[in-house]
């Protein structure tokens, strides 16, 4: 269900009032709210409903009770939930207690409320009933960044573990049945949490299904696993490196792990394990696992290296000296990664729009087996106002392109996001019908501010004749008035329409449409340029996104940042212009507007 506006979530909720009344009597239905989780997977939003694998689960079960995407299409459901949980490594083989997200539905940009802080609350009924205990001492709470549940409950019923703090659980999980794991809750989301005076009432009945069903489901998720022949005492991400090292700037651009803080051992038969000191030889693993150990050139780690190569065959030594710049490491990292070609420039063309893609390293992602072939396009940039708009990212990253860039500068301040002054979801204003010439230059004039007259008489000298005939008037000022022939003149009647002091243009069968844009912005005296080039982000052409774009850029006072096209412009193209107060007047040739 789409909910968008406020009259739409009017009716929603007005629908969900009039279903409690008719289908539940008062005293056996309970309205609670269910929270899902929106995530980011190739350009495009998935609502998700995160999920604890219960006892007798199993995948093919689970995806067929749930969503959208794998009723309509299974093999693309399937591909999805595997890039949302890369922990889950054989989907046939999954465990109680593991924690999963279950892609429900491709959701545009702020279609549901509260989308854009990455969990939607929903209201649902249940007929389940409750006691009047559990419901009648609560308060309704929204869940804050840094909030667990043990937390709130000790807040209200005392310390962690005591015969009060119990208690105060035991109504919390009757009270919010659609929360499974008591670990695992969400900034935004809604829950209801118990009043501290309840717990001097009787105790509530607490045998409920919601409660006892699955007793595994608070186990601390185990599901990811490390190398099986490797001893591994050793930490992700070590909060002592510097800010400024460019170690964990190259994991995050290549979507790979840092391994810097700890030891790693490599285990030797009838030796001792083999001990690796990450803080000072620290690695990289990579999507394909291929791990990538940097060394400083110190003497020491030579038999590091040595046991490193005969331990793994997919292994790298990247040589980096401390004072490294940041763009000196990504070249010898790129460079060390054998097959992976740098490219600086890619390009493709979307119905007309030609795209040109342009960074400082562009490598290919790696990939499974049949898998479309991703391109990685790193960037350095000095601020954060350099950055290309996440519009651009999300259309690229739809277009198998991953935009990464990497700030080394000092700004700290997000650039302020531009207000358009036009709607992109405003069709009737934008969508112009070129079904007959007529029609078109009429509904295109009028777009563009001009009063458009059939038929309105006209008088002009012929032959030593006075003529009085009729043709289309197009008027915005005094000085901006001009008529418009279908062909029904002939001859040189149209020079002498003009040495009588008319401007008038003809529009004939065999002229295209850009002929008829073409001599319409010329009569209109508009300056304009053709086929428009767009730079995405605030920088040098160098290292940026180009869209050319077929059409019409008007530059006159009056009609200045006004794009008429023919192409049917990607919405998030369109978001991308509009936020950059261009308005899109697009010409559609069938005649029919877009859905």
């Amino acid at each position: 269900m789409k909910i968008k506006g406020t009259r739409s979530i009017f009716i929603y909720f007005v629908i969900i009032t009039i279903v409690c009344m008719i289908t539940f009597p008062c005293a056996y239905a309970a309205f609670f709210y269910k929270s899902y989780v929106i995530r980011y997977d190739r350009g495009r939003n998935i609502l998700c409903d995160p999920y604890v694998v219960k006892k007798d689960d199993w995948v093919f079960k689970l995806f067929r009770q749930k969503g959208e995407i794998s009723n309509r299409d299974f093999p693309e459901f399937l591909r999805i939930f595997k890039r949302l949980n890369p922990h889950i490594h054989d989907i046939d083989r999954i465990r109680p207690g593991q924690h999963i997200v279950i892609p429900l539905k491709k959701v545009d940009q702020d279609e549901l409320p509260e989308q854009s802080s990455g969990v939607v609350t929903i209201p649902y009924l249940t007929n389940a009933p409750l006691p009047n205990d559990a419901t009648k001492d609560s308060t309704d709470y929204r869940v804050k960044n840094g909030d667990c549940v043990s937390i709130l409950i000790s807040e209200k019923f005392g310390n962690y573990g005591t015969q009060s703090y119990q208690k105060g659980e035991k109504l919390f999980r009757l009270m919010n049945p659609q929360i499974e794991n008591l670990n695992l809750i969400y900034a935004g989301q809604m829950i209801r949490l118990p009043d501290p005076k309840i717990k001097n009432q009787p105790q509530p009945p607490l045998d409920s299904e919601a409660i006892h069903k699955n007793p595994e489901r608070d186990r601390p998720d185990s599901s990811v696993a490390f190398d099986e022949k490797i001893s591994l005492s050793s930490g992700v991400n070590n909060p002592q490196e510097p800010s400024d090292s460019p170690l964990p700037k190259v994991a995050s651009v290549l979507d790979a792990k840092l391994f810097n803080k700890g030891n790693y051992y490599l285990p030797r038969p009838g030796q001792e394990d083999y001990k690796v000191d990450l803080s000072q030889t620290p690695f990289i693993k990579l999507e394909d696992g291929k791990r990538v150990f940097f060394i400083s050139g110190d003497e020491k780690q030579d038999s590091d290296i040595q046991t490193l190569k005969s331990f793994w065959k997919d292994v790298l030594i990247v040589n980096v000296a401390p004072d490294d710049s940041m763009e000196k490491v990504f070249n010898t990292v790129f460079g060390s990664l054998e097959g992976d070609v740098i490219k600086h420039r890619l390009s493709f063309s979307d119905h007309g729009v030609d795209v040109e893609v342009q960074g400082k390293w562009i490598i290919e992602k790696p990939r499974k087996k049949d898998e479309a072939i991703r391109h990685l396009c790193i960037t350095i940039i000095d601020d954060l106002k350099e950055r290309t708009p996440q519009s651009i990212v999300r259309y690229l990253d739809q277009n198998n392109i991953i935009i990464k860039e990497i700030l080394i500068g000092k700004s700290v301040e997000e650039p302020k996001s531009n207000v358009s002054r036009f709607n992109i979801a405003d069709k009737n204003l934008d969508i112009i019908d070129a079904s007959d010439h007529e029609t078109f230059v009429k509904d295109l004039l009028m777009a563009m501010g001009y009063q458009y007259s059939p038929d309105k008489n006209i008088s002009f000298q012929y032959a030593g004749i006075q003529i009085n005939a009729t043709s289309n008037l197009a008027t915005k000022s005094n000085d901006n008035i001009f008529y418009i022939d279908f062909g029904n003149f002939y001859g040189d009647a149209i020079q002498a329409i003009e040495k009588s002091g008319y401007s008038i243009i003809q529009i004939k069968d065999n002229d295209s449409l850009d002929d008829i844009i073409q001599k319409l912005l010329e009569a209109m005296n508009a300056s304009f340029i053709k086929n428009p080039t767009f730079m995405a982000a605030k920088r040098p052409a160098d290292h940026n996104t180009r869209l050319t774009i077929p059409g019409f850029l008007m530059d006159h006072a009056g009609m200045s940042g006004v794009l008429l096209t023919l192409a049917p412009l990607h919405h998030q193209v369109g978001h991308f212009l509009t936020g950059n107060d261009i308005r899109i007047i697009r010409i559609n040739r069938q005649g029919k507007k877009n859905e």
